[in-house]
């Protein structure tokens, strides 16, 4: 039989009145529940998209793409790098101390990471208007002549600090003995920063490098360097690069090495949202088997007298399968298209605002082409299986049976 008849079949039967009302109504649910599935689907994934972007881009702009670590490293190091990458799209490649440390003020004490750069860099890695809140991205005080510290928001309320006030950092590794003295360092709070990553806020301050050098007692050493590209994407290459020409005592971190468990925790959510909300979708296609076997039994015999014309069960069987198919394609097509017009017009508008408590005032959405790939192709494989009960079932019905069923 030609297929197009088997198409032309199953319109008129999914066009066609019932006499049982109830077949229109679960049809009709069954596109409905696949729509809102296939539309919750992308909508999520896109939004989980977004924010995942967002911190990448939070986290990358604050940290680096690449990060050399190692306690031989010293300053004359840079050049040696810079050679290396020469053919790679380098940005910028700076120094740094990171040590953890004991800041001090009006009686209050947090233990925190202290990142010691140089000035040019810091300007570089706070840009006053996006990041400053109060004072200035800046090492250099105005009002006194100690060294200047820059702090996390949270930090300094956690402290009672403001800018031009007094803090001590204590280093925690001269503490040996109860009669030994520490350094403090004295400096002044120049700057506090707003990155609205948690971690950085709540525990991080930035002092210039001499300065790092000489309370850690580094010397001439430094902790690593950190590696700035073009494109963040170009980082495997470079990493590759890097570990076939330096020393292997050299630890070399790419930007998700050094963040693997909010990266991983992120893709965790993506996944698991993908498999809850494709139960929406399955919901949908229960409904779509029983509203094809309840047509089935309402058109039996129809199916008789086309099994005596001459029909086989196969060919029977296509009819109601591309019936199936053309309910679920209808509701999966639908809800993904309005999902991503939506999704589009978010992305390109912001016109779903977020909450004043969230570190960005709109709902951030990325639409990938693999999730949307991904949720067609879970949405075609459910509606295969929901169609397969049912053509089964219709396969296994007898041409005489079938004519004789309402007798």
């Amino acid at each position: 039989m030609n297929k197009w008849l088997s198409t032309w079949i199953a319109l008129r039967y999914f066009r066609s009145k019932k006499r049982t009302g109830l077949i229109s109504f679960t049809s009709y649910v069954s596109i409905i529940g696949i729509a809102l599935g296939g539309f919750a689907l992308i909508v999520t994934l896109s939004v989980l998209n977004g924010f995942e972007q967002v911190i990448t881009r939070r986290t990358i702009d604050v940290e680096s793409h690449l990060r050399l670590e190692s306690p031989e490293l010293k300053l004359s190091d840079g050049a040696r790098i810079r050679k290396v990458l020469q053919n790679q799209p380098l940005r910028d490649v700076y120094p740094f101390v990171l040590k953890k440390a004991i800041l001090s003020s009006n009686h209050l004490e947090a233990v925190v990471r202290v990142k010691a750069i140089e000035d040019s860099v810091l300007e570089r890695l706070l840009p006053f208007e996006q990041t400053i809140l109060r004072g200035d991205n800046s090492f250099q005080s105005a009002v006194t002549n100690l060294q200047g510290i820059v702090l996390g928001y949270r930090l300094a309320d956690n402290l009672g600090v403001y800018p031009g006030d007094t803090i001590f950092i204590i280093n925690p590794l001269q503490i040996g003995g109860a009669f030994e003295l520490p350094y403090v360092g004295r400096f002044a709070v120049t700057g506090i920063f707003k990155l609205d990553l948690f971690d950085y806020d709540e525990s991080y301050a930035f002092i210039s490098l001499a300065e790092g050098q000489r309370i850690f007692e580094m010397g001439e050493r430094v902790s690593g360097f950190d590696i700035r590209l073009t494109n963040y994407r170009y980082v495997q290459a470079a990493k590759d690069l890097l570990q076939s020409r330096l020393d292997s005592s050299i630890t070399i971190n790419t930007w998700s090495d050094l963040h693997r468990s909010l990266f991983g925790a992120m893709q965790l959510e993506k996944y698991g949202s993908f498999v809850a909300l494709s139960f929406i979708i399955l919901v949908a296609i229960f409904n779509l088997t029983s509203s094809l076997v309840m047509l089935i039994m309402e058109k039996i015999r129809e199916i008789g007298i086309m099994q005596a014309l001459g029909m086989n069960n196969k060919q029977i069987q296509q009819i109601f399968l591309r019936l199936g198919y053309l309910i679920g394609l209808i509701g999966l097509g639908s809800g993904v298209s309005l999902a991503l017009i939506v999704c589009g017009l978010q992305q390109a508008y912001h016109f779903i605002p977020l909450p004043s408590v969230y570190f960005i005032n709109y709902l951030p959405v990325v639409i990938q082409p693999l999730d949307v790939v991904g949720v067609v192709l879970a949405g075609l494989i459910l509606i295969y299986l929901g169609t397969l009960y049912p053509t089964w079932k219709v396969g296994r019905l007898l041409p005489l049976e079938t004519i004789q069923y309402e007798k």
